[in-house]
């Protein structure tokens, strides 16, 4: 009697094994991206502009299971380099910030996901500390000017802006949304981030600003 229970048992162990092996497929995928951000203020008593360029890349690497509607969690890096040009003209005194990173690293959880619309899926960022994704790297201001950080476009709001942005986004969270054919093997490109805008005000003069990256996914 006893030698059937165990023969039984690994009738089932044997059965589960491969069960439990297939229920997941180990994905990769490569993610980088390139942007140019600019902003302006032109008004009767000051002008002012900031440029930046920035870079951006990952790969991560994920355990997806094999459903329908899923979601699967990554601790990982990214890094990142940029360099920008803050000017502004008040008052007949010129003032200016540099600002540069190298390689820089973000700390993050990713989450990859099926997506809230038919057909897609959600690449989902968030930093694991709570000052955002990338350090504000070196600034470097003229004399009497003193920033610690960018005031548009900031690393740590993942170089999207974060005096325009009216609420909509966070330095906590970076959402892609891809196609569903990117698994398990595609690429997609996409315009990530994309922000473009003006605004006419008696009070503070025409500002005008334009932040265009394009982010290119692979899995394999």
């Amino acid at each position: 009697m006893r030698a059937g229970v165990c023969a039984c048992a690994s009738i089932v162990l044997v059965a589960v094994a491969p069960a439990s092996a297939v229920s997941q497929r180990n994905v990769t995928i490569a993610v980088s991206g390139t942007g140019k951000a600019f902003w302006r203020l032109n008004s009767k008593s000051e002008t002012a502009s900031l440029a930046m360029h920035y870079r951006w890349h990952g790969t991560i690497s994920f355990a997806v299971p094999r459903q329908s509607r899923f979601s699967a969690l990554r601790a990982t890096k990214l890094r990142a380099s940029w360099d920008g040009t803050y000017r502004n003209r008040s008052g007949g005194v010129l003032s200016t910030c540099t600002y540069r990173g190298a390689r820089v690293t973000a700390h993050i959880v990713a989450r990859l996901s099926t997506g809230r619309a038919p057909r897609t899926l959600e690449l989902t960022f968030h930093p694991r500390s709570g000052s955002g994704f990338f350090s504000d790297g070196r600034v470097h201001c003229s004399k009497g000017t003193a920033q610690s950080a960018p005031l548009h476009f900031a690393p740590s709001w993942f170089f999207r802006d974060n005096l325009q942005d009216h609420g909509r986004l966070s330095s906590q969270t970076a959402v892609l949304v891809l196609p569903a054919k990117l698994l398990p093997r595609g690429s997609a490109t996409l315009t990530f981030p994309f922000e473009r805008g003006r605004n006419d005000s008696v009070a503070v003069g025409r500002l005008a600003w334009h932040n265009r990256g394009t982010t290119t996914v692979q899995a394999r």
